[in-house]
C-alpha cells in the first residue's frame, strides 16, 4: 500500500503534470499510478543500462533504416532475455553455465557477487562467437592457428 501522496512530492507531481499535459489527460492521478509508472520506467532503464554496460554500444549503432535498427534491437533484446532467464534459473547445471559465461567475459565481479547481468551478456557474446569458430574449424586447425599467432616468426 502506498501511503505517500504525490502532492507531497513536488518533483513527482511536476513530472506527472508534464506527462499528462503532453498526452491530454486532465483527471487526478493516484499515487499508485505514479508508482506503477516508475516501476515500469525502472525496468526500461535497467534494460538500457544492461545494453550499454555489456559492450553493445547502443549509442554508436549506425543503422540506416528503422527496420535495421529494429532487427538489431530485437536481437539484443533476445540476448538480454536469455541472460535474465539464465541468471534466475536454479540448479547445478545453470550455475556451471553462469560461471563459464562470466569467466569468458573476463569481467571482475564485486565481492560476494558470483555473476552480473552485464558480465553474462558479454560472456554470452564470446560464447556464441566461440561456438561459431568451433563449427567452422576443427580443434587441430584452431591449435595450429593459435601456434602461428603466438609464434609468428
Amino acid at each position: 500500500m502506498i501511503t505517500a501522496s504525490y502532492a507531497s512530492l513536488p518533483h513527482i507531481r511536476a513530472l506527472a503534470v508534464i506527462i499528462f499535459k503532453s498526452v491530454g489527460y486532465s483527471n487526478e492521478i493516484t499515487s499508485a499510478e505514479v508508482a506503477r509508472w516508475y516501476y515500469w520506467r525502472w525496468g526500461i532503464e535497467s534494460f538500457f543500462k544492461l545494453l550499454k554496460g555489456a559492450g553493445h554500444d547502443v549509442e554508436k549503432w549506425l543503422q540506416c533504416s528503422a527496420g535495421a535498427l529494429l532487427r538489431r534491437l530485437l536481437i539484443a533484446s533476445m540476448a538480454c532475455v536469455l541472460v535474465w532467464r539464465l541468471q534466475r534459473a536454479e540448479g547445478d547445471d545453470n550455475a556451471a553455465a553462469r560461471q563459464l559465461i562470466c569467466r569468458l567475459s573476463g569481467r571482475q565481479q564485486k565481492r560476494g557477487c558470483k555473476e552480473s547481468a552485464p558480465a553474462l551478456l558479454a560472456g554470452l557474446s564470446i560464447l556464441l562467437n566461440t561456438l561459431t569458430l568451433l563449427a567452422d574449424y576443427t580443434p587441430e586447425e584452431l591449435a595450429y592457428l593459435a601456434m602461428v599467432v603466438f609464434n609468428p616468426l
